[in-house]
């Protein structure tokens, strides 16, 4: 009898890479794979940590994965497990918990002839895994490195997820990359836990520029997209390399705080200055460039006037979206017991805040490509209510219009006609 099997992915685009990496195993071994809303043999949790509403949303999938088929087999992975195994397994006794380190495993628990050298620890360390599809995306995630060593005071990343740098060859990311182009995936974006790391555990090192030279000899119609860098580690030639036109020109720079006291409590190795001239710099050289980031509200210590500072330099800088997040302390790290801490209803005001900054803030960006033509890859389905596809243009920013389902997956010039705070609406 064909087994079902369920997964569910929450966090970051590593987690996700990793879930499809297993959704693509479990398919080869001929497992059927269903929804994770549908009863099935065996669930696959891939868990987040980063925050404790991630740690809340992870218990709730465990519950109802448990819910749904009592009888069945409960694979908890990701960092949850990394951070709070004690807690899992008090709370669910009856789940199996699988570490990062072996998550790319899994499947070999439920395959006969591999389950005793996995259970005994002769299966190694996969070091890389080919993917060739990428579910329900129409950009294909590619994992190039993992771990991080950075140590901000207010992120367990280095500790769930390791603080030694792995980084896959080059050629074997080639052919992945490769492989999904072939496929028609138009749009891949390069993910790590911290990309700008890239390479330099490599014999010899190499860096982030070095593989994009290398992706870009590649033949196909596809375009590159960078996911999150840290502004202080951008590799040298990066800035000239992003001129070619198939790297998207958007960055994701994580700011956290406008504020440099509150920059040296986060652990965070840059200042404002540092980050404006770098973001001007980027400017001058890259042509229709979005700057988006991460900004934290309601660390340990922040006052009125350092929270005013970050407001007045995110505008100041003009960010084309804004991720906020609301200080969670984590365990194992040195901001968990700073003192004083930010009452959670000061943090949401302050968050509010910014996030009428943002909508603002995208509104003026998008604004200024009114009336003009740029790529757009159509990714969502037809809205049931308004009938329009949904994509994304090269500096992502999302677009509205309408057109046939058919071009779904493809690279179009889309004219923006209309701006509002967040997207746009286009016309073909």
């Amino acid at each position: 009898m064909t087994r079902r099997v369920a997964l569910a992915t929450l966090g970051c685009k590593v987690n996700q890479y990793e879930t499809q990496v297993l959704r693509e195993r479990f398919k080869r071994a001929n497992f059927k794979l269903v929804g994770f809303s549908e009863k099935a043999d065996i669930y696959v949790i891939n868990t987040c940590s980063v925050t404790k509403r991630a740690d809340e949303k992870s218990i709730d999938l465990i519950r109802k994965a448990i819910q749904k088929n009592n009888g069945a087999s409960v694979v908890v992975t990701g960092c949850l497990v990394e951070a709070e195994a004690e807690k899992i397994k008090d709370k669910f006794p009856q789940v199996k918990l699988v570490g990062n380190s072996d998550k790319l495993k899994i499947d070999r628990l439920f395959t006969p002839l591999d389950k005793l050298s996995y259970l005994t620890g002769f299966y190694s360390r996969e070091k890389g895994s080919f993917i060739q599809d990428f579910y329900s995306h129409d950009r294909a995630f590619v994992k190039v490195e993992d771990g991080c060593n950075q140590f901000c005071t207010y992120c367990r990343i280095p500790f769930v997820r390791g603080s030694e740098i792995h980084s896959r060859a080059p050629k074997d990311i080639l052919s992945e990359v490769q492989i999904l182009i072939n496929r028609g995936f138009k749009e891949i974006v390069l993910v790590g836990v911290n990309l700008a790391l890239y390479g330099k555990d490599l014999i010899p090192p190499l860096n982030l520029t070095n593989l994009l030279e290398s992706i870009l000899t590649l033949q196909g119609n596809f375009r590159i997209r960078l996911s999150s860098l840290e502004p202080h580690l951008i590799p040298q030639g990066l800035i000239d390399l992003m001129l070619n036109s198939r790297i998207c020109p958007h960055l994701h720079l994580p700011l956290q705080s406008g504020d440099d006291d509150m920059l040296k409590r986060m652990g965070r190795r840059y200042t404002t200055d540092e980050y404006l001239k770098l973001t001007e710099n980027l400017r001058e050289k890259i042509p229709y460039l979005a700057i988006t980031t991460d900004v934290m509200v309601g660390f340990p210590g922040e006052e009125s006037h350092h929270f005013l500072n970050t407001y007045n330099f995110i505008k100041e800088i003009g960010f084309s979206r804004l991720h906020i997040f609301r200080f969670s302390p984590r365990k194992e790290t040195p901001a968990f017991s700073m003192t004083p801490q930010v009452e959670e209803g000061v943090k949401k005001e302050r968050s509010k805040r910014l996030k009428e900054l943002g909508g603002e803030l995208s509104l003026k960006f998008i604004s200024q490509f009114i009336g003009q033509r740029l790529p757009v890859l159509i990714e969502g389905k037809k809205d049931s209510k308004t009938q329009l596809l949904a994509g994304y243009t090269h500096n992502y920013i999302k677009v509205f219009l309408p057109g046939d389902e058919k071009l779904r997956g493809k690279i179009k010039q889309v004219r923006l006609v209309k701006a509002a705070p967040n997207y746009a609406l286009g016309q073909l």
